[in-house]
């Protein structure tokens, strides 16, 4: 079984790309981790379309909050008009459709951004999440890195 999680990263990310869990790009997670055997290419092709019928989300940076069991992980939280919501229900709905267990998600979905040392928001910056990746979790070449699976535009493809 290898693991994924989808994500709306900050930044465009290439497929290829890897990183450690210390230098985590900047994202909004919008489907948390989960198991699967399917591989990229299949997962690929279920979030593909979602992203094609999405449109690119603006959002706003709001109050820091500290998230965790323990309360010691600093995020920003992220306000949108919805959008983020009809997506993520849009990626996890297409996922179990797929025969895929995403275990528990969140009904108490709050988009955010984590702090990390390289980088972070801050409140009343705005947001341009134009791109959904998918991350594979410490894939086989490492137990300590993230790999970037598949990249996709939000919207229509731009031929």
């Amino acid at each position: 079984m290898a693991r994924f999680v989808v994500v709306l990263p900050l930044v465009p990310l290439t497929p290829g790309d890897t990183f450690t869990v210390a230098q985590w790009p900047l994202h909004v997670t919008l489907v948390e981790p989960f198991e699967t055997e399917l591989d990229g290419d299949d997962l690929g092709a279920v979030l593909a379309p979602v992203a094609a019928g999405a449109q690119p989300i603006r959002a706003d940076v709001g109050a820091d909050a500290m998230f965790g069991p323990r309360r010691d992980i600093l995020v920003s939280l992220v306000h949108d008009r919805g959008d983020l919501a009809v997506l993520r229900s849009a990626a996890t709905a297409a996922l179990r459709e797929r025969g895929i267990d995403l275990g528990h998600t969140r009904v108490d979905y709050r988009p955010h951004v984590t702090a990390k040392r390289h980088g972070r928001v801050h409140e009343g910056e705005r947001l341009d999440l134009t791109t959904v990746a998918l991350v594979r979790l410490r894939p086989p070449e490492t137990s300590h890195h993230g790999r970037i699976v598949g990249s996709w535009r939000l919207g229509p493809s731009r031929v």
